[in-house]
């Protein structure tokens, strides 16, 4: 993947100037969080957002993400890895195939400058907000039960569906989901997939993302919990496959922890 580019959108850059990696690679823009730095000697990787107006006059957000010398290594590329965000779009693509709700691509281009540049757009998601941020909201408002269940059998269908498709996220944290909600129903997104893989084994793939998920999902009762295996699992009960699978996620889950208590305590 070295290029892609929507063509309902390439009118609107080209108007714009900013149809070529020169122009979309010189804009000043504003970092939404720190920059990542430090894959190599002067690896680097920024998030910003851009707006863009368009025929009708009105305005649309896009992200726009930028690196130099930023890799990931992947099976074919073991050694040198490819650009975190070529990762990315391959996995964007992939998920979209399948029907797994993510981001829609904008662009994506890489060129070979300083070592290795790659940029990245994708459409703002407007009007989503990240799972973490919805949970402190179901609590400050009191959602009503229907409401919260409906949220959770949404997010626990999407991950049972992509695992299905044989495809771990690999870093399943409520920040990483994006709800929008319509009266008593959601709309969800996943987001940052760049360290997203198929998944070979079933059971690994399903653990390593329950446990992310189990590990982070702060504000989720017992109850919350036990319906979302419930959904997941599309099952009404509990029989011994899920106990097994659940044992090994609390199992893992008590392990990241002591390890962060010991850092912590160490630290």
């Amino acid at each position: 993947m070295k290029y892609f580019f929507d063509p309902q959108w390439k009118g609107v850059f080209l108007k714009q100037g900013l149809a070529d990696f020169e122009a979309l690679w010189g804009l000043d823009l504003v970092s939404l969080d720190t920059p990542n730095i430090g894959r190599s000697r002067d690896g680097w990787s920024s998030v910003c957002a851009i707006n863009l107006e368009l025929d009708n006059g009105a305005c649309k957000k896009l992200i726009i993400k930028r690196q130099q010398n930023h890799n990931s290594r992947t099976l074919l590329h073991p050694c040198t890895g490819i650009p975190t965000f070529e990762k990315e779009m391959i996995s964007i693509l992939r998920y979209d195939r399948q029907n797994i709700p993510v981001m829609k691509p904008v662009y994506f281009a890489r060129r070979k400058k300083n070592g290795v540049q790659a940029i990245l757009i994708t459409e703002f998601l407007d009007g989503f907000v990240s799972l973490d941020n919805l949970v402190k909201r179901w609590k400050q408002a009191e959602w009503p039960r229907n409401t919260k269940n409906n949220l959770i059998k949404v997010i626990a269908k999407c991950i049972s569906r992509m695992h299905a498709k044989g495809l771990m996220h690999n870093s399943m944290y409520p920040k990483h989901i994006f709800i929008k909600r319509n009266g008593d129903d959601f709309l969800i997104r996943l987001i940052d997939l760049e360290k997203s893989k198929q998944g070979f084994f079933a059971l690994n793939r399903v653990c390593r993302d329950l446990e992310s998920l189990h590990r982070r999902a702060k504000g989720w009762s017992a109850a919350d919990r036990i319906r979302f295996l419930y959904a997941y699992f599309d099952t009404d009960r509990l029989d011994g496959r899920v106990k097994k699978i659940c044992k090994r996620i609390i199992k893992k889950t008590r392990a990241k922890n002591d390890i962060l208590a010991k850092s912590k305590t160490d630290g």
